[in-house]
């Protein structure tokens, strides 16, 4: 069996042309991928309402939802295999498929555990590859606006992410979550035409190469010898433990805390902060990227959003609740919109970017899974998760100090490389 090989290291087109309709259609895919997940917030307080008399029912319903985002992003690796090995539009349109018919299999489960199978598993498997193939196809089209295009994406994805939970608790409110997964069905298949825009890249290499050749190749393995990757990599699986607790529990949390208001709004409103500052802090990435490196720009999220999160529990009055909201949102905007620039920038090529956001993607996968759901075990036990916060955001704050440290390091060890070879080279025109 034998594939032919795409060209890894330019774009099918430069910065203009049908790249901006992948930039839109691309965007609604993202919405869909990051709005379901912002939106199980909203399901997981329905399902702690419909299974309360199950045993440990706080636990599995922050498990498969935490499940969910763990095995898509454990799928990411498999997805971008797949996506080199066929193309983009192919592997969308199969995740894209499958997301669809297990959101449609919801509607039919009853016993909570099943979700874990359905939700958890099978979603997830449909949401790695549609997010594989997403993240793989604004390298091709966009290079010296990149950060631009992919702020963009954010921004439309974030409208989607915005109207998402209002329309979600709507459908929930007067009818019930078996609509609810209908309603979410629908928006999932519209993904379907979507990723029929993701054109292949062209084909510019004639050589063959057998399944197992193209398989080494489409792995990357190249990009671990980046040693900033490796730490940006490192930081995100310390991170990740704790970001995922107040995006999957807070509306639990909110709805113990403010009994009187509603938990969609803590979604709109992060959704709306999350989009606005996805493209502005697109646009300030294009225009700073010459002087401060992107990778930076992950450090001071984990920085801000790790103290943020200690001082959730601390906010007694709703207001200064939504004031962190608006923060977390914020950072969560500026999180998403590097990290197929800060992938692009470590990795110096569109393929290898492809592999170094699928290889980021999967270091989240397994802490992204433990958060939420020790975060609902601390619930059961204690009756509270201002621990849970405590603990997510002590994470952040490490991974945050991780990049700071580690990548300082790396400057410092390669400048002193570079004044030895000057040296030595120095020392051999003096003997000649």
């Amino acid at each position: 069996m034998r594939f032919k090989l795409t060209k890894p290291s330019e774009s099918y087109h430069t910065d203009s042309g049908w790249g901006w309709i992948v930039c839109l259609t691309s965007g609604y895919c993202f919405g869909i991928l990051i709005g379901m997940l912002n939106n199980y917030a909203l399901i997981y307080v329905e399902f702690e309402h419909i299974y309360n008399q199950t045993e440990n029912h706080v636990t599995y319903v922050g498990w498969i939802g935490s499940m969910s985002i763990g095995v898509q992003y454990i799928f990411c690796v498999l997805g971008s295999i797949l996506v080199d090995l066929y193309n983009p539009l192919k592997i969308g349109l199969l995740g894209s498929i499958i997301s669809t018919l297990s959101l449609i299999s919801c509607i039919f489960v009853t016993k909570l555990q099943l979700y874990f199978l359905t939700y958890g598993f099978l979603f997830g498997l449909g949401q790695a590859f549609l997010l594989a193939s997403t993240l793989s196809i604004l390298p091709y089209y966009f290079k010296k606006k990149l950060s631009l295009a992919n702020g963009i994406m954010n921004f439309i994805g974030s409208i989607i992410i915005v109207l998402l939970p209002i329309l979600t608790s709507i459908i929930i409110d007067k009818y019930n979550i078996k609509i609810t997964f209908v309603f979410l069905a629908g928006l999932s298949s519209m993904s379907i035409p979507a990723v029929l825009t993701y054109k292949t890249p062209e084909k510019t290499r004639n050589e063959l190469h057998s399944l197992k050749q193209q398989i080494r190749i489409s792995l990357g393995t190249e990009i671990f010898k980046h040693k900033k990757f490796l730490i940006w990599c490192l930081s995100n699986f310390v991170g990740k433990f704790g970001y995922y607790i107040p995006i999957i529990n807070i509306d639990h949390y909110a709805k113990l805390a403010f009994p009187d208001k509603q938990p969609f709004v803590i979604n709109v409103v992060f959704s709306i902060c999350a989009a606005i500052s996805g493209i502005l802090f697109g646009k300030l990435g294009d225009l700073t990227v010459k002087k401060i490196a992107q990778v930076h720009y992950h450090t001071l999220v984990y920085l801000v959003y790790g103290i943020v999160q200690i001082f959730i529990p601390f906010a007694k009055d709703y207001w200064a609740f939504m004031l962190e909201i608006v923060l977390l949102g914020i950072i969560d905007g500026i999180l998403l919109s590097f990290i197929v620039p800060i992938a692009f920038s470590l990795a110096g090529c569109s393929r290898l970017a492809n592999q170094a956001a699928a290889y980021y993607h999967i270091t989240m996968s397994i802490t992204s899974i433990l958060g939420p759901t020790i975060a609902g075990r601390i619930f059961e036990v204690y009756k509270s998760y201002d621990f849970a916060f405590y603990l997510g955001g002590l994470s952040c704050l490490i991974a945050g100090l991780i990049l700071l440290v580690g990548t300082k390091i790396v400057d410092c060890l390669k400048n002193k490389q570079v004044l030895s070879e000057a040296r030595n080279e120095n020392t051999v025109d003096e003997k000649i």
